[in-house]
Formats: structure tokens, C-alpha cells, sequence
């Protein structure tokens, strides 16, 4: 470690300890020393160590480097020697954990710190600095017992077939559903039904606020209403299961849109995609078929909804006008 005490001309002194032998000194940030006086350079100069203890050496400063008022390029520091960097004067206060070299022939490879050493290692010191301890043993692995022999002409043990985890009956289109995933048009229409429960609620009440409010407007919209929502709801539950029925009746329902004029277009998209023999598989569950290539798919399930899009636009601009 050095110990440095540093003096400003202002008077101000601190003082500084650095772990280590090196040690940058200048105006940059990055020094281990950081001075701040405009005439010293950024890495003004460097403290290290030495085969004789420190050395101070100047790194190619701008107004140079001075011990004990004498320019240096490179020069021994001992305790108490002051350095001056530009305006900055840093004594050097004390060192410690200064290096001790020993010299081989010094050495005395027979006692450590005071502890005699066994006499097997009393050897020549070239000898004793060639020696590499052995690594330590380790113990041979314990291998598992081999399998007792089968005995000639004994027929082979067949291991016994595992119980089925779940036993339960599946459904073909949830065979479907799991091997294949939810094609995305049949997604779009589950969460158009599932849309559909709150809009067709929605209206049949605005429709009973329209034809006066009376107890028979309210008792139809009711009705009206829980027969929309159940219809909603179970049509979003069977294709969200790809369940046969809930295609069919989906047919069943695109057909009838082909009667309204703003979603004829909608509903002809519709019934091409449900007719398709991939689809068709899908529902059925039939082994090898899947809902076919995932780029039909979209396309069907982007046109349906453009359709669809288009046919709200039709229908609103037809309420405004009439």
C-alpha cells in the first residue's frame, strides 16, 4: 500500500492510501490519482514498483515531474520524498508490504515459518523445486451387479404393459381438436358468436324501447333474447369443441345470411369454407386430415371477415338512409 499527502496551494491537504504498487497520477478522471490543478497533464505521471522499492516516472508531461525540487524523467522515492505536478505537491508518507527478495541459495527448504519439515522432504534445493505433489486418489466407481443369466431354452419376460393414465371415452371431434388445433376460421366464427349473446340482447331490448315499452314488448324482447343468447352460446361452445353438429348448423345458418343482402357475400365465404372435404375431416375427427394448409386458411378466414366487415358498413348505411 502507498500513503500520500497531498498539498494544494490553496492550503488544502488530504491525504491518500492506494492499495496495490501502481498508481497513475494526473488531471483525467480515470487516474488513481486525481488532481485537480490545470497545469498538471491528464496522465501526468506513474508511482510503481521497483527492484529497489517505489520509482516515480514521468509520462511525457506537458510542465514535467519534480522530486525534492529537482526535474526528474525517472527517480527512486523513498519516505518523505515530496513530488511536485504542476502546482500539486504530494509527500510520500510511508509504504507498506514492501517485496523481500531471497535469493535461492537463502532459502532453506528445511523449516517453513519456524516448523520443521519431515525428514523425507529434506532435499536439494533443484530437486526439492521439481517435486509436483501427486493428486489425491479417487476411489474406483462401484458398478451396478450384472443381471443373473437367463437359463437356456427360459422364453423372454415381456415387461407388462402400463394402465392407461385416463380410460375415459373421447369424442372424435375432441380427437380432432387435440391432434389438428382449432383451425383460425373456426376461431374468428367462435368469437363471433360469443360476441353475438351480448349485440342480439342488446338489441332486442333497444327494439322493445322502440315499439313503446309496453309489458308484451318486453315479454317478446325477453323471450327473443334468451332464445338469441342460448343460440349464441351453444354455437360458440360446439365449434370452439370442433363438435359435427355445430358445423352443420353453422351451414345451416350461413345459408339463411345468403338471404340478406348485405351479408350474402359473407355467408357465400362461409359455406365454401365449410364444404371444404379438410374442414369436413376436422369436425369428423377422420385420421390423417387436418384443417389443410395454413395458407388457405387465413385467406378464407381474412376474406370472411372482410365480408363480414363490409356487410355491417351496408346494413348501417341502409338504417341511416331508410
Amino acid at each position: 500500500m502507498i500513503k500520500f499527502e497531498i498539498s494544494y496551494p490553496s492550503g488544502t491537504t488530504h491525504e491518500v492510501e492506494l492499495p496495490g504498487s501502481l498508481a497513475v497520477l494526473g488531471r483525467d478522471p480515470g487516474c488513481d490519482v486525481v488532481l485537480n490543478d490545470s497545469k498538471c497533464s491528464r496522465r501526468h505521471a506513474i508511482v510503481e514498483e521497483g527492484p529497489d522499492g517505489l520509482v516515480v516516472r514521468d509520462s511525457a508531461s506537458a510542465n514535467g515531474v519534480f522530486v525534492n525540487g529537482r526535474r526528474v524523467d525517472q527517480a527512486p522515492l523513498k519516505p518523505g520524498d515530496v513530488l511536485r505536478l504542476g502546482e500539486v505537491q504530494l509527500k510520500l508518507v510511508e509504504q507498506v508490504g514492501e517485496t523481500v527478495v531471497i535469493a535461492p541459495e537463502d532459502l532453506d527448504l528445511r523449516t517453513v515459518a519456524g516448523t520443521p519439515r519431515p525428514p523425507e522432504l529434506d532435499l536439494p534445493l533443484r530437486e526439492a523445486l521439481m517435486v509436483t505433489p501427486r493428486p489425491p486418489e479417487r476411489p474406483a466407481p462401484v458398478r451396478p451387479p450384472l443381471a443373473e443369466p437367463r437359463p437356456r431354452g427360459e422364453p423372454r419376460r415381456q415387461a407388462e404393459p402400463r394402465p392407461p393414465t385416463d380410460t375415459r371415452p373421447v369424442a372424435p371431434w375432441r380427437r380432432a381438436a387435440g391432434r389438428t388445433g382449432r383451425p383460425a376460421t373456426v376461431s374468428v366464427l367462435v368469437a363471433l358468436w360469443a360476441l353475438f349473446v351480448p349485440a342480439s340482447v342488446a338489441a332486442c331490448l333497444f327494439a322493445a324501447s322502440r315499439l313503446g315499452g309496453g309489458a308484451v314488448a318486453w315479454t317478446l324482447a325477453a323471450l327473443a333474447s334468451l332464445v338469441l343468447a342460448a343460440l349464441g352460446t351453444l354455437m360458440a361452445l360446439g365449434l370452439r369443441a370442433l363438435a359435427p353438429w355445430a358445423r352443420h348448423l353453422q351451414i345451416a345458418t350461413a345459408a339463411f345470411g345468403l338471404l340478406v343482402c348485405p351479408f350474402t357475400l359473407a355467408s357465400a365465404t362461409l359455406l365454401l369454407y365449410l364444404t371444404r372435404p379438410e374442414v369436413k375431416a376436422t369436425f369428423e375427427g377422420a385420421p390423417g386430415h387436418g384443417a389443410g394448409d395454413g395458407t388457405a386458411e387465413s385467406t378464407f378466414a381474412l376474406s370472411f371477415l372482410g365480408m363480414l366487415i363490409l356487410g355491417l358498413a351496408l346494413a348501417a348505411i341502409a338504417a341511416l338512409v331508410f
